[in-house]
């Protein structure tokens, strides 16, 4: 695998990751039962995401590498701050979409930065843009209901 495919795998699990720990903050502080089932589905594709890029790692002779623990204090204090203030329904749901939003951006960047060859790779981040596009399209429903 090439050091730039290697990158956009590591950012493709970085951002799962974090997902993963945005969803498992927020799960502590909803009360309704819609959101967290829906939250819940969400961090179950982020973690089994998560792992099919570690597995092509191993597979492919390369390491995954998560994320630092400054950005993942960071991220939980961010997090924190904003459910201090705010703990809605109507807000956590915001919040969500926004990291959703930034995720995609995210990926999309690094995947034209990277001239990928590795054709699992390729596959890989097609499903992951699907798959956060469609959290972002669950996500504005309920957003329309909360």
């Amino acid at each position: 695998m090439e050091k730039n495919e290697l990158k956009l795998l590591n950012r493709m699990y970085q951002d799962a990751k974090i997902g993963m720990l945005a969803i498992d903050k927020v799960l502590k502080k909803l009360k309704n039962e819609d959101l967290k089932k829906q939250f819940k589905k969400q961090f179950d594709m982020y973690e089994k995401f998560a792992q099919k890029c570690d597995v092509l790692a191993i597979n492919l002779d390369e390491e995954v590498q998560d994320n630092s623990k400054f950005k993942k204090f960071k991220q939980a204090a961010m997090l924190y701050m904003s459910l201090w203030m705010d703990s809605t329904p109507r807000h956590i749901v915001e919040m969500m979409i926004s990291g959703t939003v930034m995720g995609i951006i995210d990926t999309i960047k690094i995947e034209k930065d990277c001239k990928v060859k590795e054709e699992q790779l390729k596959s890989m981040v097609q499903e992951f843009k699907t798959m956060q596009e469609e959290f972002y399209e669950k996500l504005k429903k309920l957003l329309a209901k909360v």
